[in-house]
């Protein structure tokens, strides 16, 4: 009987650990932090997703750690509505400076450009789920300019020190988003009330 316990205890806390294949929910955002934190301020992504995970996130929003997975990013967003990607990038910033664009803005998708730090960039992946008709309904890039890839275990200290502007830049961008979605909810009941008074 203990072993039975012991085994639906073990089922619950698997089925509370975050993963990579759940289901997204309709209408939710996933956070992908993409990098190596062996490898300077390639890790930024890895580092602002940690923060995130820490943070009190509207319903609908998952943040994964996305490491340096190149074209298996497909599959992280693959069934999500709107993708956020954080990345160390070549924007032509100085370093520990961020830009926040889409693939549309920059026409990401046509160019040959690599905006990612990593051997299998972010436009491989996009055009893959692209070509695959998996790309997701909206995506949102915020690439930051790193100051040095080494390898080495610690971000330089202008790409620290945007860690915390990053994060609340997208905490705002999630929760401008969630009070639009009520906004609309309460515009929705509102309407359907006045047709039922008619």
């Amino acid at each position: 009987m203990g072993g039975d316990v012991g085994t639906r205890h073990a089922k619950r806390v698997h089925q509370d650990r975050p993963s990579f294949t759940s289901p997204a929910p309709p209408g939710g955002t996933r956070v992908i932090g993409l990098g190596n934190l062996m490898r300077g301020d390639d890790g930024v992504g890895v580092r602002v997703t940690q923060m995130l995970m820490s943070k009190d996130l509207p319903h609908g929003v998952q943040v994964v750690d996305g490491g340096t997975r190149g074209l298996g990013l497909v599959s992280l967003m693959e069934g999500w509505q709107r993708v956020i990607l954080v990345d160390a990038a070549d924007v032509g910033r100085a370093p520990g400076r961020f830009v926040r664009f889409t693939p549309q803005e920059t026409q990401l998708l046509g160019k040959d450009l690599h905006l990612s730090a990593h051997e299998a960039g972010l436009r491989d992946a996009l055009l893959l789920a692209e070509a695959l008709n998996l790309l997701p309904e909206e995506i949102v890039i915020y690439g930051v300019q790193p100051a040095s890839l080494d390898w080495e275990d610690r971000l330089s200290p202008q790409v620290e020190a945007t860690i915390p502007v990053l994060v609340d830049s997208i905490l705002d961008e999630l929760q401008a988003d969630t009070a639009e979605g009520s906004a609309s909810n309460t515009l929705a009941n509102e309407q359907e009330e006045g047709n039922h008074g008619e």
